[in-house]
């Protein structure tokens, strides 16, 4: 009797610890996207320029000319990015920075 009852809490604890794994692992948070400007500015190397004073609200002070000023870095470091690509990379640099109103 006592290895039916050893091996069935055994096997709930199992299940518990399946579930949990499977509950976490599957969980909405989990599945969280990763903001596509955040993307662009690490495959773009952003960091490699902006290191010593990466960005500054007072200079770029509104939400148009951030994007104009990532277009700037875009044409001149032949960065590559398309238009929308651009507005994700300032849309990621106002969110986590910057804060403007658009």
């Amino acid at each position: 009797m006592k290895n039916i009852k050893d091996s069935s809490s055994s096997t709930v604890l199992k299940a518990m610890v399946v579930t949990g794994l499977s509950v976490s692992l599957f969980s909405p948070s989990s599945f969280a996207e990763v903001h596509p400007g955040k993307v662009l500015h690490e495959s773009a190397d952003c960091m490699k320029c902006h290191t010593a004073k990466p960005y500054n609200p007072q200079t770029t002070d509104s939400y148009p000319k951030l994007v104009k000023t990532v277009q700037f870095c875009n044409d001149n470091l032949n960065a590559g990015m398309f238009e929308d690509e651009v507005e994700q990379l300032a849309d990621y640099l106002n969110q986590t920075y910057y804060h403007h109103a658009k």
